[in-house]
């Protein structure tokens, strides 16, 4: 009988530390299914649109399908913010917030040879082609650093920077880095615990060129709200860059998102509101920055942080989400997203 008892003791406490160890493992199966059970997911709508923006700041493409992956969205040969335009001198990273233009150049790459083409007044100004295996093979790496994290880069060449240096009108040299998952130094997206009201995620993401996070999502509803505040004028998806848009849902459903869901299996933990900045005024269409500083300007007056929160962004406002992938996979335009909510926004 004595035996039978610290057998069943035994086995009881090996349970409650496989169920312990089980809980404190954030991608587990078994913390899944719990969460799943005691917060059900949702449907709230469909993926609306997806985008790619292989350069930082440069032109996005739209495309119907992608692979999530730890970096960001991947169609056959595009990576999202797998380059970075940097002043050659230095070596400070640079956005369409310093060259307007930036927005104008747009990206091919077909067997490993990248084309850039430079857009004006709607019509094609100048193009030049590398070959990605000749900038590996001479691996001229150049060091920078992101928001306050170093990661690197290959050096794309005198020619393409050049180029680029011409095309948006800087007057400094200009470089052009590419990244490489397994070869540059990535960066780690730590998520700080008072970005948010609600408990922030305990995780590490990987980046290579974006921000703050590998994924922004928001509603096509935002927008549609944002838009309905001007009078004959229309401001684009393009001007707030995000990776997935979701039609279907309410504006601004996206504060209260704590985990997202595409399809059956692709799942996203949702960590940081999305801050805005003067990049929103860019026009996407003309690479000029609007004198009037909108849609910033009509933000601040509705979607800056509430309480605490304000400390934080203070005059940028929030427009959208940011994402880290737990469980990789494609998506496609037109398939169905779910979502599990927090207790209040934020």
């Amino acid at each position: 009988m004595r035996l039978n008892t610290e057998v069943a003791l035994a086995a009881g406490i090996s349970a409650g530390a496989l169920i312990a160890y089980e809980l404190s493992n954030g991608s587990s199966w078994f913390r899944l299914w719990l969460k799943d059970q005691l917060s059900p997911m949702v449907r709230i709508g469909t993926v609306a649109e997806l985008y790619i923006h292989p350069i930082k700041s440069c032109r996005a493409h739209m495309v119907n399908e992608a692979l999530c992956t730890d970096f960001g969205l991947v169609h056959d040969e595009l990576r999202d913010r797998n380059f970075l335009i940097i002043d050659a001198t230095t070596k400070k990273f640079l956005t369409a917030r310093q060259l307007p233009k930036m927005v104008l150049v747009e990206t091919e790459i077909r067997n490993n040879k990248m084309t850039l083409m430079f857009h004006e007044a709607h019509s094609l100004r100048s193009i030049i082609s590398i070959n990605l295996d000749d900038v590996v093979s001479n691996a001229d790496i150049i060091p920078t650093v992101v928001w306050g994290t170093n990661t690197n880069g290959y050096d794309c060449g005198d020619e393409i920077g050049e180029w680029l240096q011409k095309s948006l009108g800087s007057q400094e040299p200009l470089r052009l880095l590419y990244f490489v998952p397994g070869v540059n130094t990535s960066r780690k997206v730590v998520p700080e615990q008072n970005w948010q009201f609600n408990k922030v995620p305990q995780r590490s993401d990987e980046a290579a060129y974006a921000d703050l996070a590998s994924y922004m999502a928001v509603s096509q509803a935002s927008l549609d709200n944002l838009n309905s505040k001007f009078e004959g004028r229309e401001f684009s998806m393009r001007n707030f860059r995000p990776n997935i848009v979701v039609g279907g849902c309410p504006e601004f459903d996206e504060d209260r998102w704590d985990e997202i869901r595409i399809g059956s299996h692709v799942r996203f933990t949702c960590f940081k509101p999305c801050s805005r900045c003067v990049l929103t005024t860019v026009d996407p269409r003309t690479g000029v920055k609007g004198a009037d500083v909108e849609p910033l300007k009509t933000l601040r007056q509705y979607r800056l942080a509430p309480g605490a929160l304000r400390e934080i962004y203070k005059q940028s406002p929030i427009f959208g989400v940011n994402m880290g992938v737990d469980e990789a996979g494609e998506v496609k335009v037109g398939d169905p997203v779910f979502a599990r909510y927090k207790p209040t926004p934020f």
